[in-house]
């Protein structure tokens, strides 16, 4: 299992210096979410998220080795042309390093740009995924080859990713679930080449767990997903499916399982990279 991390909404530099620290502490990849894409504002009402294409952009000016994906971008906000020439530059750019992740995005965050949420989210999917890799494999001059993957939450998106794309990427998942999205995409794809299964696993303070727990279930569809595995309070979702940040013991632990699982990338997610951040990520590569 290859370890990655993930960051999001960091300024470029600082994902440029994500990027070092990565290659520097054997992590195989960094993922930044589409937070421009989010339609989020702070407290005077003014829109906040960066955009992660810029953010590998600088990552990769900086570094030799590590990957870097977009872990994802929100497909109602993009056109399938821009987002296939913005791919192949980075993919060009950085030798090979690039990864595109695809996500059906939520209701909640298409209403934020009065855009609509598809009727038929997986066929929606379904279609931006066959276009995406028809322009990976040939249909662009520069940078072809790129990876796409396919954010998934229920066994029919899972069921697309296995068939469809190149890759997975799960979120807020117990080891047990993992396990079970594993085993549906090695039946699913037998006949072709299996997807590589990337989880995000959050690796932060009590606070920001809780935090981030109940902004997530706010969210139908998460809450939904939550509820499949048992999972009802933000205690729950904390306890099942996150790595403490103040109990590393406990963090490697929770790593080993999803290991056992099959995850083939442990995607670590930090609330940020200070110092306490950098300190648990370097502990969990030892």
């Amino acid at each position: 299992m290859d370890l990655a991390i993930c960051v999001r909404n960091l300024p470029a530099r600082e994902v440029a210096d994500v990027g070092r620290f990565a290659e520097d502490h054997g992590f195989a990849e960094v993922y930044v979410p589409d937070s421009a894409r989010g339609g989020a504002t702070d407290a005077a009402g003014r829109l906040i998220g960066r955009d992660a294409f810029v953010a590998l952009g600088a990552m990769f000016a900086a570094t030799t080795r590590v990957r870097g994906t977009v872990g994802v971008a929100a497909m109602p906000m993009h056109h399938p042309v821009v987002l296939a020439s913005v791919a192949s530059t980075l993919h060009e750019m950085s030798d090979g390093r690039f990864g595109l992740g695809l996500g059906v995005s939520h209701p909640e965050q298409t209403a934020r740009f009065g855009l609509p949420f598809p009727d038929r989210p997986v066929e929606a999917m379904r279609g931006w995924l066959r276009e995406l890799r028809t322009f990976s494999a040939d249909g662009v001059a520069h940078g072809a080859g790129w990876p796409v993957l396919v954010a998934a939450l229920g066994p029919r998106m899972v069921e697309l990713g296995a068939t469809e794309a190149d890759g997975l990427i799960l979120n807020w998942s117990t080891p047990e679930q993992a396990a079970a999205s594993v085993a549906q995409v090695r039946a699913a794809s037998e006949g072709r080449p299996t997807p590589r299964i990337a989880l995000y696993l959050r690796l932060m303070s009590a606070d920001a767990l809780h935090q981030d727990a109940v902004r997530y279930d706010a969210m139908g569809n998460y809450h939904r997903h939550f509820v499949a595995q048992g999972l009802e309070t933000p205690e729950q979702i904390v306890a099942g499916t996150t790595l403490p940040r103040d109990d590393l013991g406990a963090a490697r632990a929770r790593l080993e399982a999803y290991r056992a699982a099959g995850i083939d990338v442990a995607c670590i997610y930090p609330a940020g990279q200070d110092e306490e951040d950098r300190r648990a990520l370097e502990a969990l590569t030892r």
